[in-house]
């Protein structure tokens, strides 16, 4: 039983913002990411976005716009309703993929004109509120 099957297990009398905490094993189990298909969608969506602010506190929204998991990010970010950052983060995409067709310049210019527009540096209470609100949405359906 992985930190999913042990949350899912405690039923109603887990909060969403407990739920949002065992979530955050993913680090600790690592594995779930192969079997994470199995679980309903909103489970997936939670631990992208999980997986998105560690990824942007971390290495920064450029490193976290080129990670292979963006467009699951930007799903995730969409399904929860936060559809602003998931945006921001699409845009951020974009200025990866766009190649030598931008100048260097340019794009670090954007892109820290993006940085600052996401939930980290804006309203990062509100944006998480969004996240536990669709767990318990998800979770009641």
């Amino acid at each position: 039983m992985n930190f999913i099957d042990r949350a899912l297990a405690q039923g109603e009398s887990v909060t969403p913002d407990d739920f949002l905490q065992a979530m955050a094993d993913i680090y600790k189990e690592p594995r779930v990411w192969r079997e994470l298909d199995r679980y309903p969608q909103y489970i997936q969506d939670v631990i992208y976005i999980i997986d998105y602010d560690t990824e942007v506190q971390m290495e920064g929204l450029d490193a976290c716009a080129a990670s292979p998991h963006a467009e699951q990010y930007i799903q995730a970010l969409l399904n929860c309703g936060a559809a602003a950052e998931a945006e921001i983060l699409k845009r951020a995409w974009e200025l990866s993929l766009s190649g030598p067709d931008y100048e260097d310049e340019a794009v670090d210019a954007e892109m820290d004109i993006l940085y600052q527009q996401i939930a980290l540096n804006q309203d990062y209470d509100a944006f998480w509120d969004l996240v536990r609100g669709y767990i318990e949405r998800s979770r009641g359906a």
